[in-house]
């Protein structure tokens, strides 16, 4: 999976090299910024971009300033006049999103989302991953998954990220988006669910990858609700961000302590170096599936018998359990941090320890307030 970055310079100088060889060019493309002019003996355009021949490397369209021909040219052409267009609006968003203003590049990119969601080439890598990042900026969980799973399908197919001076969003090695983790509070679970299950991210005859990521996911923030759902097969040669939700679906379903042991071990030698929010989303696996087991063991005594006393005593086990999230600092997003919170809480006061469920609920509002300036930010 090519998700990481690379400079554009260095791509430009190739093609520019290779067509300079030719004695006569009847196309000059005029690119944005400080790039070398490309010179071609023809020229062929598309969504991915504009095709320079004899070379055949395609140039995105934010890069395309203009298209100048020799005489006897026919430079009329209105579909490219029009693309040349679009690309001037995607240069803008790149470049506002570039200087961090998401807010003002978001308009630009949804008035173009739809012509390019389903196709690929660079000029869609800028088109989603500038929709990803908006919504990101603005902390619209629903609104980065479509565009995530574009930069996914097209990601896996070696295109790289389009910004090259920005931090990464993405995991390079699994694809997967730290920001968007299946273990998320209350309030913000039917939104995922729904937008993974209505998305369609993958052109009619391809395989659809991130269609099963999305499933995945899904399906794990149902069980986060207390919905029982039952293994999906893994296969051998899963994609990597499938692997990871399909060992993290095998924790939480897991039947017993000892089976979540395995399942757990299992991902650990699946991702022996494991990113913070990889083992942030296993910390939540494991104390989500401790809960469920605790709940489910409810006994039908009355209130003070031994078993009531087990009972208890498990609720609590799994709120610690749960407690372990936020105690590792590994949760950037907060996400998973607030759910492990309102999640334990929960548990606590099932077992009647209102006291320590007060506690957690102070703490829980202590990461809120932590998490106010980011989502002051986001919303301006």
């Amino acid at each position: 999976m090519r998700l990481r970055p690379r400079g554009f310079a260095a791509f430009v100088v190739v093609v520019a090299s290779g067509l300079n060889a030719f004695a006569r060019a009847d196309f000059t493309i005029l690119l944005r910024g400080n790039e070398q002019a490309v010179t071609a003996t023809s020229v062929s355009s598309s969504l991915r971009g504009i095709e320079a021949r004899p070379a055949g490397t395609v140039i995105p369209w934010d890069m395309v300033r203009a298209v100048e021909v020799s005489t006897g040219v026919d430079s009329n052409d209105a579909a490219l006049n029009e693309l040349l267009a679009t690309g001037k609006d995607l240069w803008r968003a790149r470049i506002r999103i570039e200087r961090g203003d998401e807010a003002l590049a978001q308009p630009l990119l949804v008035k173009h989302w739809e012509r390019f969601r389903l196709n690929d080439g660079p000029t869609t890598a800028l088109v989603a991953e500038g929709m990803l990042r908006c919504a990101l900026a603005s902390g619209d969980i629903r609104g980065a998954v479509e565009p995530w799973l574009v930069c996914l399908r097209i990601g896996s197919a070696g295109e790289p990220s389009r910004f090259s001076q920005l931090p990464l969003v993405m995991d390079d090695a699994t694809g997967l988006l730290p920001a968007l983790s299946p273990f998320v509070p209350a309030a913000k679970r039917a939104d995922l669910a729904a937008a993974c299950v209505a998305v369609n991210v993958s052109p009619a005859g391809t395989a659809g990858m991130p269609q099963e990521v999305a499933a995945r996911i899904a399906r794990m923030v149902a069980a986060t609700d207390g919905v029982a759902i039952q293994l999906m097969p893994l296969s051998a040669d899963a994609a990597p961000a499938v692997r990871a939700l399909g060992l993290l679906e095998a924790i939480l379903v897991a039947a017993d302590a000892r089976a979540c042991t395995r399942a757990t071990a299992e991902f650990d030698r699946a991702f022996a170096e494991q990113p913070a929010y990889l083992t942030a989303w296993k910390l939540a696996a494991v104390g989500t599936q401790e809960a469920r087991i605790a709940r489910a063991s409810k006994p039908t005594q009355a209130t003070g018998s031994p078993a009531s006393a087990d009972h208890n005593r498990a609720l609590e086990r799994a709120a610690l359990a749960l407690l372990a999230v936020p105690a590792s600092g590994l949760d950037h997003s907060g996400l998973v941090d607030l759910y492990a919170f309102e999640e334990a809480e929960s548990l606590l006061r099932e077992s009647g320890d209102t006291a320590s469920a007060l506690q957690v609920a102070a703490l829980r509002e202590e990461r809120l307030r932590e998490l106010e300036p980011k989502n002051k930010a986001a919303r301006k």
